[in-house]
């Protein structure tokens, strides 16, 4: 008997950023059944002029890419403080949603994009792709097997090189959603919520943006997890020349030290150490693709119905943990 083929997945993208090229373009082309159809901006030229560099045959404005009837999931590459009334629009429009990270500005906007997902009967995700690869989950794994011990501290430091960030980029605008937390802290936030469930904000210090106070361009946050042990997050903008993306978690018989956990395919490595003993060590596959396996796994969460790990009603809980840490550093949520 012949096998039914799989109903084809159609995207449409909210945002003429260069996100869009690397989280779903390029996916999409490395998939069967995947296509990216439409991509809409508040200016249709520049929508036009993206969709011909990237060979997209549709383009127009957001409402067009919405109801254009071919669509089945909308993929919004857009400022958080946008992905909310974005998201419910499209979810109305009968569309499923996939919002880049962070899900929304916060943890009540956040809510409302995955109740509307309830309402309407369609799905809606956060893109926390590094999630989807092997590297995190081997990660996650490691840091679940007992191999350290009891845990004794965890810390972070996602810190993105001073030279990157610069004026004029949206992560510089508060009424965006700009913020070290916001891009980079939610990461960490939602890593450990993975490997050890909902966390307590104990404080934060921020160092804000003298252009813009709402923004902060560091802050360090201490979380508690278990029985208080704590967790110290990073996230910067004003990192050294290298950057950070680092993960330590020290436990009574090792310590496990990790790179490049936002982006494995740059090179992630862990390793394991029991005094001068390396008990474990893992390298990415860089033929790996965390954008690739994030988009293979939406498509087969949509077509299957079964639950998600990026599902939005998983992922508000990350964003209710930023608005404590920026009310701890006496800064208002987004």
């Amino acid at each position: 008997m012949a096998h039914e083929q799989a109903a084809p997945l159609r995207i449409g993208i909210l945002g003429a950023a260069g996100i869009a090229e690397r989280a779903m373009v390029e996916p999409a082309r490395q998939l069967d059944g995947v296509s990216v159809e439409a991509v809409g901006s508040r200016d249709p030229g520049r929508a036009r002029a993206l969709a011909d560099q990237l060979g997209v045959p549709s383009a127009g404005t957001y409402d067009a890419v919405l109801e254009h009837p071919d669509i089945d999931l909308i993929y919004i590459a857009l400022p958080p403080t946008e992905h909310v009334r974005w998201a419910k629009r499209a979810l109305e429009a009968g569309k499923h949603v996939l919002c880049e990270k962070p899900l929304s500005a916060n943890g009540t906007t956040a809510a409302e994009i995955a109740d509307a997902a309830k309402e309407h009967g369609r799905r809606a995700f956060v893109g926390f792709h590094y999630r989807l690869h092997p590297f995190t989950q081997q990660l996650l794994e490691v840091i679940g097997s007992g191999v350290l011990g009891d845990v004794r501290q965890v810390e972070f430091d996602f810190s993105i090189p001073h030279f990157v960030v610069k004026p004029g980029n949206i992560r510089l605008d508060g009424a965006l959603g700009g913020g070290a937390v916001m891009d980079v802290g939610c990461y960490a936030i939602d890593l450990t919520r993975a490997a050890y469930g909902e966390p307590a904000v104990e404080s934060a210090t921020c160092v804000l943006y003298q252009d813009d106070p709402r923004v902060d361009l560091q802050t360090d946050a201490v979380l508690r997890i278990g029985d208080g042990v704590p967790v110290s997050i990073r996230s910067s903008f004003i990192g050294d020349d290298a950057g950070s993306m680092t993960l330590r978690v020290s436990g009574t018989d090792g310590v496990l030290d990790a790179s490049s956990v936002i982006v494995p395919q740059w090179g992630a490595e862990l390793r394991v150490t029991a005094g001068d003993r390396v008990v474990r060590e893992i390298t990415a596959d860089p033929a790996d693709n965390s954008y690739r396996e994030q988009l293979a796994h939406l498509v087969g969460a949509i077509r299957s119905g079964d639950p998600s790990i990026l599902d939005a009603e998983r992922g508000v809980g990350t964003m209710r943990t930023v608005d404590a840490i920026y009310r701890a550093g006496g800064l208002q949520p987004r």
